[in-house]
């Protein structure tokens, strides 16, 4: 079981598909997920090389918590409505929220993985917050869209 090393809570956009992306994309070094050559699949959360997009639910704003794990977190809690685990490369290990058509906000921080050119374990997790006793986000937040995303990275198995 890991324990979690870093993490950081930002507040998302709330009119468009928002985005967690490796650096190297808002520096248009590698494919963003608005280009047609970019190969995401999935359902709720779509996942490609460096960056997961997520289609905002409501009109409520979404929060996101970016979470550095030493190993694996523990299993995602039975409360959250959503959750998908994976895999995804990341060119530069930093990453941080974009809007989908490449918006980036000055105020958004970086969560460095520590990591660069490697494929990441993740575990993503939205549920809708209607009150507030969710210890991990602001008090202030009633109701609210909230993901979560754990990076871990893989156990190297030993071949023969």
């Amino acid at each position: 079981m890991g324990e979690l090393a870093s993490y950081l809570v930002e507040e998302a956009y709330d009119e468009e598909p928002w985005m967690v992306v490796d650096e190297t994309v808002v520096i248009r070094e590698e494919t963003a997920p608005w280009e047609e050559e970019w190969q995401g699949q999935g359902d709720w959360v779509e996942v490609g090389p460096n960056g997961l997009v997520c289609q905002p639910h409501g009109d409520v704003r979404p929060y996101v918590r970016l979470e550095l794990w030493s190993g694996e977190p523990p299993l995602a809690e039975p409360a959250w409505d959503r959750s998908w685990t994976g895999g995804i490369f990341l060119r530069s290990g930093k990453i941080q929220l974009m809007g989908y058509f490449g918006e980036t906000d000055p105020h958004h921080c970086l969560l460095d993985l520590g990591h660069r050119d490697s494929t990441w374990l993740v575990r993503a997790q939205h549920k809708t917050l209607e009150n507030d006793r969710e210890t991990d986000f602001p008090p202030y937040i009633y109701r609210a869209e909230i993901y979560k995303f754990q990076f871990w990275r893989p156990i190297a198995i030993a071949g023969p």
